[in-house]
């Protein structure tokens, strides 16, 4: 870390947790009051009163000596939150708080470009060079969340399996190497947040049978740490609220009634016959065999469940270099998903519209496992480039049905693959296909009968 030594930045952190949120203050007149200042601005302070309520202040109408209180006090603020981001290595923080912060400004601080913008949640993803540090350690994937246009949380990945570069098979060596690595990174971590905010509390986070982690926990002024690690696996570190991470990351359940008129409401429909869901968050997986569990993230996040790709991923025996067991994650997510009063189901079919038209209409995407080879991406990336300049939807149906007719698209078995069937077109008879590839990817579209010569033959969604 550079700028501000360690000393002095464990010195400034530990005086902002001593604060004491009581504070004597008085106006022109010299009434003395004892109140909690929420929030200071240049011309008025916000304060809760000693019975509750809240309200603001001018300035103007404050004694000197008050005045001079609050300048010290925003002054020793400031020092703390700098020191912090002097600890992280990062420019995290423009206040003390991060939570009323949007997150379009949080990422432009972090340079951490934009992944996904629904109505409702964002997110932002940097997959970082190798000289790139967070708490002195190599982070791999560093994501910031949104929700309702605010900083939500992060996810920062540090050393993990599927990040690591091995050989085909792994050396002994190798596999060393990268055990040695996950240990020294937790091992740096803990210690720059003890040294600064004192000992870790030990504690379960998150809920289901492999989904819960063992984590350290350190507090800062409404910001919670997380250290999540396991060996041979992977170093994860989440902030949040404090009062999410004591609620151990779960989310407001939903009633069914309240989850359909979500799901229902993010229906469109197009003048062309397109129906199609909307506002499904997009997850860029990166350069890791990550296909499934980022579609399940992505799923996940759109029925407000909150879900991590890395930690799915590791759910799913991560192998090295990325690859992950579909089985095993969907084995893990069916006790997540049960936590949250939902459940998995698997669906045998046939690929065509009338398949997924009562899904879709629900408002319910379909994972769908498929093989995505060169030739299938070349034929789909082609018609949907032009599909999107398209005004002559009779001749569009004509090209497709010949299309249909005269394209025999192989099964590539090298090409495993899980994305989403996102919406249908009875005219055209078309599929509508997301993939966790960027927002490039959000939207291709495939006749249904080469969507069934790909397909593996399995979806999956989350009932209720």
């Amino acid at each position: 870390m550079n700028g501000i030594p360690l000393k002095t930045v464990c010195s400034l952190l530990y005086l902002s947790l001593a604060s004491l949120p009581a504070i004597e203050i008085s106006n022109l007149e010299g009434t003395v009051i004892d109140v909690e200042i929420l929030q200071t601005e240049p011309n008025r302070i916000q304060i809760r009163m000693p019975n509750g309520q809240v309200t603001w202040l001018e300035r103007n109408r404050l004694s000197a000596e008050t005045k001079q209180m609050l300048a010290a006090k925003e002054a020793a603020e400031q020092d703390a939150f700098n020191a912090m981001n002097d600890l992280l290595g990062i420019p995290l923080f423009a206040d003390g708080s991060l939570w009323d912060d949007s997150t379009e400004a949080v990422a432009d601080r972090l340079d951490w470009p934009r992944e996904s913008k629904t109505d409702t949640q964002s997110s932002c993803r940097r997959y970082p060079p190798d000289d790139y540090r967070i708490l002195d350690c190599r982070p791999f994937s560093a994501a910031l969340y949104g929700d309702e246009g605010k900083a939500q949380r992060l996810s920062i990945v540090f050393a993990n399996k599927g990040d690591f570069r091995f050989s085909d098979p792994p050396t002994e060596d190798e596999i060393e190497a990268m055990e040695d690595a996950i240990e020294a990174d937790v091992a740096r971590i803990e210690k720059h947040l003890t040294e600064a905010l004192g000992e870790a509390n030990r504690q379960q986070f998150g809920s289901g049978r492999g989904m819960r982690q063992l984590i350290e926990r350190w507090d800062w002024k409404g910001h919670a740490f997380l250290l999540a690690s396991q060996d041979g696996e992977y170093v994860n570190l989440k902030i949040m609220t404090t009062e999410a991470a004591d609620n151990k990351g779960r989310s407001e359940k939903l009633s069914d009634a309240k989850l359909r008129e979500l799901t229902t409401g993010n229906l469109i429909s197009r003048d062309n016959g397109d129906v199609l869901i909307g506002n499904i968050p997009m997850v860029d997986q990166g350069p890791k065999g990550y296909c499934v569990p980022a579609t399940f993230e992505r799923y996940l996040r759109y029925l407000q469940i909150p879900a991590d790709m890395y930690i799915l991923a590791m759910t799913g025996q991560t192998q090295a270099g990325g690859g992950t067991s579909l089985s095993r994650i969907i084995e893990s997510l069916d006790s997540y998903i049960s936590s949250q009063s939902r459940s998995m189901k698997e669906i045998d079919t046939d690929i065509n519209v009338r398949s997924v038209q009562k899904y879709v209409d629900r408002g319910l995407p379909l994972i769908w496992t498929m093989f995505s080879s060169s030739e299938y991406n070349d034929f789909v990336n082609d018609r949907s480039k032009t599909r999107k300049t398209t005004t002559d939807w009779d001749t569009w149906e004509e090209r497709t049905k010949d299309e249909s007719r005269q394209t025999e698209l192989h099964k590539d078995i090298m090409s495993a693959h899980a994305c989403m069937i996102i919406g249908y077109n009875k005219e055209t008879d078309e599929i509508a296909v997301s993939d966790s590839w960027g927002p490039s990817y959000q939207e291709r579209w495939v006749p249904a009968e080469q969507a069934e010569q790909v397909s593996q033959g399995s979806l999956y969604l989350v009932e209720f």
